[in-house]
């Protein structure tokens, strides 16, 4: 856990606080798929990369790497075409192919999209690398499509408004989807990842455009070291207006599972507006993956309306193979992540890259690429998972929020219940002064035993607290700000 919102109190003798309840993370066949891309299928060897958002028409776009060629199978470096299908169902079907940029042999690919709000337009940026041409590094570019993705521009070429007097050797934008800033001073703000090797170092950076995807410049910066080198930077607006950057450590190549695999991970945060990093990039040590891409999402916003804040993050979750991609939450604005334990198991077997979409209040969208044993690359394949899916919060995946009360404008309480393990979790979530630690708790009474506690300053919530408590009823209940709530004795099982 990185950041400490408070010291926890225990007010009941006999009991410590509870952690999360090591329950199993949901079945991979509990979460149906699609198979969007297929290896050998549609004129290609195999397809890579995938990126998706909704356009302003409630279509979805899955973008990839169609892979021809190349020194091996499904290599990096090959004839490769950025292309994308297309569902107007919300997933369900998806339609042709469509090549949206030719390699014509030489490497077309690391599709980042982003849809701008309130149009129909979509910026998609992109990068090219020669293959059968002389070697021309890695060169920037962009897209834009002002009918929801049907047409295209021809790509323009990035590299000097980038602040690059030539190609960088190496250069990725994304992959996974951009975004548009929606709150603060920089509104409207278009922000992406990008990595890049110049000058002899590695970096990890946020470009930005002013002018929903015309032109483009490179802001927030932080420069690799030897044990942690950023790269294919994911971003996510925090609710109160900083951009968190989430990036593959590439330093641990050789060492997969250094440190259990919790440096594997890394992220950066902007407050303003992706213009500068607050410091440089840090072990996200909450996340233990292997070395790979990760995408996260804003699922909920307690300033647009939500109950609680929830981000995701979606990842193979063992160190040293791409395998088992699970989605995991953060209540706290990306200060801390639930284990994998109380995630989401999407695909139980091997999996790879992947990229999320908001569908709804209640639902999000992953596509990822999936695949039998040592062949995680085999298909990208599309599910959705729904906040049931998710978890209640705070107590993660497998709890269902069974009851609920207000707390005034500072907080809400929720009473969850796993029919798996029969436990029952108590969290209180804040939703005013967020970040800022105030008086925060979560209770819970199982008749007849001692009170279970979490109380302290806390920043985001509090809890979870759980218990089993079968045959007999429970009491209930928290505080945020100045406003609580108890229940009476309830829910007799």
């Amino acid at each position: 856990m990185r950041l400490l919102t408070g010291a926890a109190v225990v007010l009941a003798a006999a009991s410590a606080v509870s952690a999360l309840s090591p329950t199993p993370a949901r079945a991979a066949n509990d979460v149906p798929n699609t198979v969007v891309y297929k290896e050998n299928t549609e004129g290609y060897d195999c397809f890579r990369i995938p990126a998706v958002v909704k356009a302003g028409n409630g279509d979805l776009l899955a973008f990839a790497e169609g892979r021809n060629g190349g020194a091996s199978f499904c290599n990096d470096l090959g004839d490769i075409d950025l292309v994308v299908k297309r569902s107007t169902d919300g997933g369900r079907t998806w339609g042709a192919l469509k090549v949206v940029i030719e390699g014509h042999g030489d490497t077309k690919g690391n599709p980042t999209p982003i849809v701008v709000p309130g149009s129909d337009r979509i910026v998609l940026l992109s990068v090219m690398e020669c293959d059968r041409n002389p070697d021309c590094n890695r060169i920037p570019r962009v897209s834009i499509s002002d009918d929801n993705g049907q047409t295209w521009s021809a790509p323009r070429v990035l590299t000097e408004q980038l602040g690059f007097s030539g190609a960088p050797s190496w250069l990725a934008t994304g992959p996974s989807h951009g975004l548009v800033l929606t709150r603060g001073a920089h509104a409207g703000r278009l922000v992406a990842g990008m990595s890049y090797h110049w000058n002899g170092k590695n970096h990890g950076s946020i470009i930005y455009s002013d002018d929903k995807g015309v032109t483009w410049q490179r802001g927030a910066t932080g420069t690799g070291t030897a044990s942690l080198n950023p790269q294919e930077i994911s971003l996510v607006e925090l609710a109160d207006g900083r951009v968190y950057a989430a990036a593959r450590n590439n330093a641990n190549n050789d060492d997969k599972c250094l440190n259990g695999g919790r440096n594997n991970r890394a992220y950066a945060i902007s407050a303003d507006g992706g213009a500068t990093f607050d410091g440089g990039f840090a072990f996200e040590e909450d996340l233990v993956t292997p070395v790979v891409q990760g995408s996260t999402l804003r699922m909920s916003a307690t300033d647009r309306g939500a109950g609680h804040n929830r981000v995701l993050f979606a990842a193979p979750s063992v160190c040293d193979r791409r395998k088992e991609l699970v989605i995991r939450s953060s209540f706290d604005e990306g200060g801390n992540w639930g284990g994998k334990a109380g995630g989401v198991v999407v695909w139980d077997q091997d999996a790879a890259y992947s990229d999320m979409v908001q569908l709804s209040g209640t639902s999000a969208g992953v596509l990822y690429e999936a695949g039998p044993a040592m062949n995680a690359n085999a298909t990208i394949r599309w599910s959705v998972v729904t906040e049931a899916d998710l978890g209640a919060p705070v107590c993660g995946s497998g709890y269902s929020v069974v009851d609920s009360a207000p707390l005034g404008r500072d907080g809400r309480v929720y009473l969850s219940y796993n029919a798996a393990n029969g436990n029952n979790c108590v969290a209180t979530t804040k939703t005013a002064s967020l970040g800022t630690p105030s008086q925060t708790s979560a209770f819970l009474e199982v008749q007849g035993s001692a009170r279970r506690v979490d109380a302290g300053e806390f920043g985001y919530f509090a809890g979870p607290v759980s218990a089993a408590a079968p045959g007999k009823c429970v009491k209930w209940g928290g505080g945020a700000g100045a406003s609580s709530y108890e229940s009476q004795f309830e829910h007799c099982g």
